[in-house]
């Protein structure tokens, strides 16, 4: 069988404190999310795209058109997609054009890779979910704060390096990141 198709049969390894994912990318981004200690839900809300209806060509009612996001974080809503399937990629437009028409506020990003791209789509966001980039060269006391870890990595002249070693950092599963400690941390307003 293809590699797309994983888990089948086995749920136990889909499962992340007691909350049933339905993929291993999805229990990835939990995992993520919980590591940087920014609260999410997880399908907590149900968008209805276009209402069901009658039509005379059908003896059956027409279902109405529904997304429901894997993740909210704040104003943003995560999609976990691994491999994009025809139906998804129309239903994406749909989607982009309700969020346009009713929820202009909402940030959507779509993950395929929990540890590089959720780091990528939050970036940009941190201040708004409360908050800041703290980094600290090695055996120096001074620290620097930041708005996202992109403009740390410019002004540091890390520009291109990647990510995941920061994310480690950030994550606290280790402790230094280009010769820096990175922190995360929660802005008291």
């Amino acid at each position: 069988m293809g590699s797309r198709i994983q888990n089948l049969g086995d749920n136990r390894s889909l499962e992340y404190k007691g909350v049933k994912y339905r993929s291993q990318l999805e229990v990835n981004t939990a995992e993520v999310l919980d590591a940087l200690h920014i609260p999410f839900e997880y399908e907590s809300r149900k968008l209805i795209m276009q209402d069901g209806f009658r039509c005379p060509y059908q003896k059956d009612k027409v279902r109405a058109l529904t997304y429901t996001p894997d993740f909210i974080v704040g104003p943003i809503m995560l999609e976990c997609k691994g491999f994009e399937t025809p139906e998804w990629k129309i239903k994406k437009k749909l989607l982009f054009k309700y969020l346009m028409e009713n929820e202009p506020n909402v940030i959507f990003y779509q993950i395929h890779d929990a540890r590089r791209h959720l780091l990528e789509a939050l970036d940009s966001h941190w201040e708004y979910l409360g908050y800041c980039i703290q980094v600290t060269p090695k055996n120096k006391k001074e620290h620097q704060i930041f708005d996202s870890v992109k403009v740390a990595m410019e002004a540091l002249g890390l520009t291109g390096k990647n990510l995941g070693p920061i994310l480690r950092c950030l994550t606290g599963n280790s402790p230094w990141a280009y010769g820096y400690n990175w922190k995360l941390l929660k802005i008291k307003i």
